[in-house]
């Protein structure tokens, strides 16, 4: 069984009912309870794992209604409080009742946003978000008319360190570089502390750390990425049986999604159709239909492909597991690969696909920046088999354990982007949720040309 296979276990009806309407406290007594009688010990982990859950939630909800007022007021133009209390009666604004009292989320307005056009045209302009988009779009507008590829050195760092710190001996990973596919020369530059680099073939490779919670922990390091055109044929190194695998309790092929893959291909026998055109068909309902939102803690969710596939919304990583589960049950091999887009102006954490075609090999698949380029046909087209240079990944297998393996529960069970923390002396209660991050970019040069090729702009590069 996979680490988080207990998420299929059921919970109770009245747990349920609890947590739903924001009774933490009883919740607890209730966990309690039902931990005293015997049960299978995935069943434990079950209960156990609802208590992290709840202390997530907390912190994810984490704005009074007078705060989120303030944020709303400061995001959109023109906003007034009637019309926030509107909203959230409406129920377009994210919240919950946490012991009776009314908490929104901490990106509600965002989200917001990305859901309504009228909000979108009044939320005040993030500049520098706007720049990075220019200067990828710029990126993929040159590869679509040029083709000549490009290749980058650099340098960044990150740091974490917990908000709320008792001096109290932690352990700590953070995200490094692999050195495989579109990456290459990776170098250590420095570490905050004494740490072990986990080797290469390792699912998602990390730093790891030892020393005080109130002590800021850092990584900088250098590696070279390349620019990906798919039809190069570039990595054809056979798939294994992991990248056509279930992986509960994500990565399932569910009856619901069975019936999905036979509407998006419209009842026709897709296993007449050549793999590139089976890729492409998910590929175009997934951004064609699927609309950018941010999402809560992924460990808040029991099934995230389904979750997608039902309410047509999700972040990068959401519909990057919709896609490769879609995928994995057309017969096609198909696999994580995350860490950041970056750009010589800033980063932030990304998730985005590979898949194996027999044609060509490993290529990769972008589908929320395919789908929020939609307006931009050839740009969407593009981000199917091709990739733009900004960069960094840590992280090839969604689900991995970390090297040396964590203890306690993972403020994301499933990737690792921002790095993790837990205290040495808790053992499996030593989780920290109250963990913050920086990514810094130091260095971001231009190498010679790795390549030429000309991308194929009616199917995306193959």
């Amino acid at each position: 069984m996979s680490m988080m296979d207990f998420l299929s276990y059921p919970l109770p009806d009245v747990l349920k009912k609890y947590v739903y309407q924001g009774f933490f406290k009883k919740a607890r007594e209730q966990i309690d309870k039902i931990l005293e009688h015997r049960l299978p010990p995935q069943m434990r982990e079950r209960l156990k794992f609802e208590l992290f859950r709840m202390e997530l939630l907390k912190r994810t909800y984490r704005y009074t209604q007078e705060e989120a007022f303030k944020i709303f007021k400061k995001t959109f133009k023109n906003a007034t409080k009637a019309e926030f209390e509107r909203l959230w009666k409406e129920g377009r604004l994210d919240w919950i009742y946490i012991e009776t009292q009314r908490f929104f989320e901490s990106r509600f307005d965002k989200n917001l946003a990305f859901n309504e056009k009228e909000y979108k045209a009044r939320q005040r302009v993030d500049k520098q978000t706007l720049k990075r988009r220019e200067l990828i779009n710029k990126a993929v507008e040159r590869l679509l008319k040029s083709g000549k590829s490009k290749s980058y050195r650099v340098r960044a760092r990150i740091t974490v360190e917990k908000e709320n710190p008792r001096e109290e001996k932690v352990r700590v990973w953070l995200p490094f570089p692999k050195e495989e596919f579109q990456q290459s020369d990776v170098k250590l530059i420095s570490a905050s502390h004494e740490c072990e680099i986990a080797d290469n073939s390792v699912g998602q490779r990390t730093v790891y750390m030892e020393g005080k919670d109130n002590e800021k922990f850092y990584v900088e390091f250098e590696y070279t990425v390349h620019e990906w055109i798919g039809q190069q044929s570039l990595y054809t190194q056979k798939p294994t049986k992991e990248d056509i695998n279930e992986l509960p309790p994500h990565i399932v092929f569910s009856p619901f999604l069975k019936e999905l893959i036979h509407t998006i291909f419209h009842n026709e026998d897709w296993t007449t159709l050549d793999d590139l055109a089976r890729a492409r068909r998910i590929y175009d309902f997934v951004t064609l239909n699927v609309n950018y939102s941010y999402v809560l803690p992924y460990a808040l969710y029991d099934n995230i492909p389904e979750y997608v596939a039902t309410t047509f919304k999700g972040d990068c990583g959401f519909q990057a597991l919709l896609f490769i589960t879609l995928c994995r049950m057309a017969g096609i091999p198909a696999k994580w690969q995350s860490g950041w887009s970056i750009t010589p102006l800033g980063a932030s954490p990304h998730d985005w696909t590979l898949v194996y075609l027999e044609r060509y090999g490993w290529v990769p698949v972008d589908l929320s920046f395919g789908g929020g380029r939609r307006e931009q046909e050839p740009m969407r087209i593009f981000y199917f088999t091709n990739l733009d240079g900004f960069r960094m990944f840590a992280n090839t297998e969604f689900q991995g354990d970390f090297y040396p393996k964590k203890k306690a529960w993972r403020l994301d069970p499933y990737d690792n982007q921002t790095g993790e923390m837990e205290i040495i002396s808790k053992e499996e209660d030593g989780y920290v949720i109250d963990l913050k991050s920086e990514i810094e970019v130091l260095k971001f040069e231009e190498l010679t040309i790795r390549r030429v090729n000309r991308v194929d702009k009616k199917i995306g590069g193959v």
